[in-house]
Formats: C-alpha cells, structure tokens, sequence
C-alpha cells in the first residue's frame, strides 16, 4: 500500500480529532483562557492551514502561505476532516520516499498532533474532559472514510 505508515498517522490523527471535538457546544470554539492564547476555533482553523499547506505542496511542489477564513466551529472541524480526507486520498496515489515521509511526521503531521492535545485541554478546563484511553490499542485503520 502506498505511503502506508504516513496514511496511518493520518487516520490516527482523525480518531484523536473526533475524541476532541466530540459532544462540543459550538460555543466552545470561542473559549479562551487568556491573553495570547488561541480558541479552540483558532486551533482547527490553524490546523487545517498547515494540513491545506501540505496538500498544496505534495500536489503542486509549491508551498502556499494563504490564511483560511475563519468560519464557526462546525464548518472549521467540517473543512477540516475534508482536508485530511483529501491528503489521504493524495498519498494512496502518490508514493512519498522516506525523507520526505519523515519530514511530514516531524513537521505538519507532528504540530496538528500537539494541537489536538490543546485542544483536548481547553475541553477540560471548560468543563468537558475528554474520556482517557490505550490509543495503542484504538481501532484505527488505515484510510480516512
């Protein structure tokens, strides 16, 4: 299968998305805990820049520095889980060779990860914590549907 390990992270990258986002009020996208800090809608809105920078690039050997427009909370996650269905479907017909695969786990894959951990946090300090689990032994397979 091609660029297997990379379409993975991508699936593992989705489950943990949904935990966080899961049972949300569309009013969480707005929380803030602070100065500087960034809301949960700001987060996704990021983080489908960066998943939207890597498609681009895969596809067009181009990097792109556009900024989405920031919608509500459901159409970000929505533009989101859209984007990374079309970054999947991308790496099932372009084969990646291994350097280029480990610079997308240490780069975009890696930040989107670290900033669903933030926003998992944020669901906890508004009161929603999200429910622990082994991710080792999640029922991820390979291919986002």
């Amino acid at each position: 299968m091609k660029n297997e390990f990379l379409r993975h992270t991508l699936s593992t990258i989705s489950y943990r998305f949904k935990k966080a986002v899961h049972n949300q009020k569309m009013e969480f996208g707005d929380f803030n805990v602070g100065k500087e800090s960034r809301t949960p809608n700001e987060i996704i809105n990021h983080m489908y820049q960066v998943l939207s920078a890597t498609r681009i690039f895969i596809e067009e050997e181009r990097y792109s520095k556009e900024q989405p427009e920031r919608v509500d909370m459901k159409f970000e996650i929505e533009r989101f889980n859209t984007e990374l269905k079309n970054l999947d479907s991308i790496l099932m017909k372009k084969e990646l060779d291994i350097n280029y695969a480990k610079r997308l786990i240490q780069g975009p894959f890696s930040d989107i990860l670290t900033h669903i951990g933030q926003i998992s946090m944020l669901s906890r300090l508004n009161g929603n914590p999200i429910m622990g689990e082994d991710f080792s032994s999640a029922s991820i397979t390979t291919g986002i549907e």
